[in-house]
């Protein structure tokens, strides 16, 4: 609601400026350098106003644990090239949060962004988790991420490769090539988790994990959830079973249908939830959310989109609104609340 709103006074800015620069109104008779300094102020104003309609004043999430939280960024050097720019060793942002004070030996939270997404994806999730008393490390994809600052100090955004990927892969009309393309970020994702897992096993000794993902992000997590044995669970939101793809036969993807031995969270909006059983690549979605298996939850929050389970809705409701191609029917601040308890009672009922 907020994106209309911001809509309609920005065609109301509009409509003035039309009015005042092209038919002259009140400054008409007005000299040259008044008209100048008139058209400027409004300008910026017009400009202010702008900004304000895609990045709105917000106030952050509130954290419910009892615990203050800090943060920091680490780099973890992998000892292979990267495999979009081919040129030096693939180095990954991680940004820890932590719970100060805090004695308890709980699974530490990995998180992995979605497609073009960032390494604050669901920063109230992390902020609201560190604050009960887990450590959260939150992996930046390079080539993958919309933003990545490396230790030098230098940023990249997505790849060209990548972001031509994306355009290109149609599951439902082009199976075998999304598939290629699928096994390939499956790659890149669970060798950069790993190598954040490893990393931290090294500096802290034995851990438990949980792994946590909006969309790319969260297939990754299920994968992790295949490939180690110390990832105790994982949470997608909104997350096809990239991993779980073997092949495809007659236009459709065959998949590993084997259960899960770890606890799993799915998560869906309005965007996926009513399409999983048309999707081509949500059939294992399908069939984990028909299984009668106490280890699969699964919930769907009504009235929001894809965007609206990450932070993106917060930050940007226009931009959010655009991406999904629909309206938030709910405010962003409370449906993130929700998401960050419901996330919070899941953790604490398959660790208690």
């Amino acid at each position: 609601m907020k994106a209309v709103f911001g809509f309609t006074i920005f065609f109301i800015l509009e409509i003035v400026f039309f009015c005042v620069i092209r038919k002259g109104m009140f400054i008409k008779e007005s000299g040259r350098t008044v008209r100048v300094l008139f058209t400027l102020a409004f300008v910026l104003i017009w400009m202010i106003t702008l900004k304000l309609i895609v990045f709105p004043p917000v106030s952050a999430v509130p954290t419910t644990g009892e615990y203050e939280i800090v943060s920091e960024d680490y780099w973890v050097t992998e000892d292979i090239t990267d495999p979009y720019t081919k040129d030096g060793l693939r180095q990954l942002q991680v940004r820890k949060w932590s719970p100060m004070d805090c004695s308890d030996d709980n699974p530490v939270i990995i998180a992995s962004h979605g497609s073009c997404g960032t390494i604050d994806n669901n920063v109230s999730l992390y902020r609201e988790l560190a604050s009960h008393g887990y450590i959260v490390l939150a992996v930046g994809h390079p080539g993958q991420a919309a933003i990545l600052t490396f230790e030098n100090g230098k940023s990249t955004g997505p790849d060209g490769i990548f972001l031509k990927q994306l355009s290109a892969a149609q599951p439902d009309k082009d199976p075998d090539y999304a598939l290629s393309v699928f096994h390939e970020w499956m790659d890149i994702r669970t060798t950069d988790l790993n190598a954040v897992i490893d990393n931290y096993l090294v500096h802290n000794g034995n851990a438990k994990f949980i792994v946590i993902g909006h969309s790319l992000g969260g297939s990754a997590a299920y994968a992790m959830a295949r490939i180690r044995d110390d990832v105790a669970g994982c949470i997608a939101l909104e997350s096809p079973f990239m991993y779980d793809m073997i092949g495809t036969r007659n236009g459709n993807f065959v998949f590993d249908e084997s259960d899960y031995d770890v606890p799993l969270l799915n998560i869906y909006s309005d965007s996926g939830y009513p399409m999983l059983r048309k999707w081509k690549q949500y059939g294992n979605n399908v069939r984990f959310l028909d299984a009668e298996n106490d280890n699969y939850t699964n919930i769907h929050y009504e009235g929001i989109g894809h965007m609206g389970l990450c932070d993106l809705s917060l930050v940007s409701p226009l931009i959010a609104s655009i991406l999904d191609g629909r309206l938030q029917m709910k405010d962003a601040g409370t449906q993130l609340l929700r998401l960050n308890q419901d996330c919070i009672n899941w953790i604490e009922g398959i660790t208690g």
